[in-house]
Formats: C-alpha cells, structure tokens, sequence
C-alpha cells in the first residue's frame, strides 16, 4: 500500500519549472489547433523533434492539474531524454521545450492509470501539463473544439471575467468559489473528464442537502478513470445547484465526492491523504477541481501573466450526461468489470441481475471488449426507462440481463 501511495502522490504533486522556447513566439491572435474530446479530457496532436532533428508526432493528453510533462518509456528514449537531451516539441505555431531531468520517464505505474488504460485504443504517447503555457494567454474553445495560445497582451478575451490564483511552480490554477453560502477554492482542470471534490467536503453537503445526492458509486462520465479504486466505486455523485466563482454561475453541477481510499477509520486517523497531497501543487487549499464535465459549456481562457481567467458561455448543461443503469465499471486492459452496482433512491442493489466482477461483454450487441471507454458508455447512455440488454461473463458462464435506464439529473 505504500508503494501505491508513493508512486500516485509523486506523480501528482511533483512541481517542476517548464520554460517555453523562445524560438517562435504565438501571434498576437490565432484560431488555434483542432482537439480530440475523450471522456472529456483534450488530445492534442503534437510533433517532437528528435536528438538528429527529425519531427515525430504524437497524441499527448493536455493536463491542467498536473506538475511536468509525462512520456512513455519508449518514446522518452527516442528523443533522446534518457541522454539528457531537452524535451523539443510543436503545438501547431507554438515552440516548447523543457530540461531532461523535468520530463517523467514512462506514464503509469503502481496505483496510476496508464495512458492505455485511459485512452485506448486511441494511442496517447504524452502528458503535457498547463505549466508549459504559463507565460501566454490560453484559450480553449470546447464548442468548436479547438486551443489557441496567444502572446499576453493582446485584445480582451470574450467571456465575464473571473480572477484566478496561480502556483507558478506547478502551473495549477484556482478560483475562489461560493457554494451553499460557504467560500471554498477550487482548482480548473481541463485533464480531468469529471469535476471532483473532496470527500469529508461532499459529504458535508450532502448532510446538510441529502437531495443533492444523485448516486453512490461512480456512473458515466463520472466513471470516466475506471480504476479499480474506492474513489469512484464508494463515491458519491452529486449535483450542486449553484456554484458561483465571480459572477459566473454553474448551474446543477456534478461532482464525485471521492472515498476515502484506505477507508473511514484511516481517514480519520491520517486525514485524506489524496487530497492533503494533490493540493500541495494548488495556490491554495482547494476542496476539488471543476472538470470537463462543467469547463465544456464554455470558451475558457486563461490569462496567465495577469491572472485572470474569461469564460464565455456556449451551451447549457446536459443534465442528462449521467442517465443509463445504475453499474460503475472497473477497466482492466480490454475488459470492462462490473466494478459495482451503484445505489440509487428508485432501484435497491439485489434487483438488477448483475454481480461485481462480472466482465460486460456486449450492451444491445455493441461488443465491449476493445472498445473505447466513450463507446461503452455512449452504449448504456439512454433515455430514463429505456431497457439495455446486457452480455455478461459470469466466472465462465454467459448471462443476459435486461436492465432498466435510470435518471440522475
């Protein structure tokens, strides 16, 4: 268990500096790059330069809450990193570089997800985190799918204006919040398909508003790291019906109150431990993050040299992002496990003739093994009532079970 822990929080709270290369600076004002959305996380098709000068691209995962740049191993040596030559590489017009002993030596490990765990079978190669960027203004167009990196300085950016708070050694960004009357920080972070708050915080809320609570165990996008961990398995999803940063309201904002990883016991005898330690990369003590799941109704940029941010509305909430039967599942290679059976406040647990470990083969004759983790869930996705017919392995034996569609707006 130790091991496990060692190996997430460095990987979590490492805060490194990553300067950007001076070799040819982003116009005053650009479209930007064209993004791939995967579980509400930014896939950037980026292009490296090798120690001989050729270009290699790759897909790299655009993560906002964490420290320095992660490569797989095998691409870490073709770019001669492991010889201590600097990480060069291309974002459309943008030039960045980093040192070699700023550059992670291979992407998951004991306790952390792999690229491949995450993306497949898309092929992500790279994480480059927000710290790269800090010395421009940021802009992610979710509507039209696109990220432009301007010079600061320029023209006001769209949107109501929200000040921001910045670790700059990490990169991380922050915004004062109101929620259910109290002040609380959170950090913005566009790596993260879904928003997440800390637990002991969450369960607070739901104390004080048990209608907020929407399920206990992680479904859909929720559901979107698949780990085989208490975090999504024993959390609980709720919707917050106003957060406030500035005068930007979030309307029914959906969160996952993590789970203590080690249990209640531990957790009050040690704290929250994953929490306690992410947060030591955040400007502030932030209670959680907001996620793709509410930074995708907006244009969002991010002024770094002046430490404001500007979001600009582009669609209402999907209150629907959640609806389909109530099972939060476990990714193991190309498998997908029924890692539990989510409770809910309409269907008790021993109705649904489903079992934990149960590997899901098909939903209405869409084959899951293999499939993309947007795939499988885009197949269980529904309309409340709507009945999905589900293959499953159950230690050997094959087993269909018709379950029902459940709303959790």
């Amino acid at each position: 268990m130790r091991v496990i822990f060692a190996t997430l929080f460095a990987c979590l709270s490492l805060e490194v500096s990553v300067s950007a290369a001076s070799e040819k600076k982003p116009s005053a004002h650009n479209e930007g790059i064209p993004f791939i959305l995967d579980s509400n996380r930014i896939l950037l098709d980026v292009v490296f330069t090798t120690p001989d000068g050729h270009a290699r691209s790759a897909l790299a995962w655009f993560n906002m809450g964490m420290s320095t740049p992660v490569l797989t191993k095998p691409l870490y040596r073709e770019l001669g990193v492991d010889r201590g030559a600097p990480l060069r590489l291309a974002i459309g017009e943008w030039r960045l570089e980093a040192r070699a002993d700023q550059i992670v030596d291979g992407d998951g490990g004991v306790g952390v997800p792999s690229f491949t765990h995450l993306f497949a079978p898309r092929r992500v190669e790279a994480m480059l985190p927000a710290r790269m960027l800090t010395n421009y203004v940021l802009r992610i167009d979710y509507g039209r799918r696109r990220m432009a990196l301007n010079a600061a300085g320029g023209r006001r950016p769209e949107g109501l204006p929200v000040p921001i708070l910045l670790n700059e050694d990490s990169g991380i960004v922050a915004v004062e919040a109101e929620v259910d009357n109290d002040s609380r920080a959170l950090a913005i972070d566009a790596g993260s398909g879904y928003s997440w708050m800390r637990g002991d915080v969450a369960r607070d809320l739901l104390a004080r508003h048990p209608e907020w609570r929407r399920v206990h165990g992680a479904i859909g996008a929720a559901n979107a790291n698949m780990v085989d961990f208490a975090f999504e398995k024993e959390g609980d999803v709720l919707r917050i019906p106003n957060v406030r940063i500035g005068d930007l309201q979030f309307r029914q904002v959906g969160f996952l109150g993590t789970a203590p990883i080690f249990g209640s016991f531990a957790e009050a005898l040690l704290g929250d431990l994953f929490w306690d330690n992410w947060r030591k990369a955040a400007p502030v003590a932030v209670v959680g993050w907001l996620g793709g799941n509410a930074l995708r109704d907006y244009q969002l940029t991010i002024d770094y040299p002046n430490r404001m941010s500007y979001w600009r509305r582009e669609r209402a909430p999907d209150l629907t992002e959640l609806d389909q039967p109530p099972i939060t599942l476990v990714r193991q290679g190309e498998r997908y496990l029924i890692g539990g059976v989510a409770q809910t406040r309409t269907k008790p647990q021993a109705l649904l003739d489903v079992e934990i470990g149960d590997e899901l083969l098909a939903i209405d004759g869409l084959a899951a093994r293999g499939a993309s983790k947007d795939d499988v869930l885009a197949a269980l996705h529904g309309a409340p009532g709507a009945r999905k017919r589900l293959t499953l392995d159950r230690r050997g034996a094959r087993i269909e079970a018709d379950v029902a569609v459940e709303s959790f707006e």
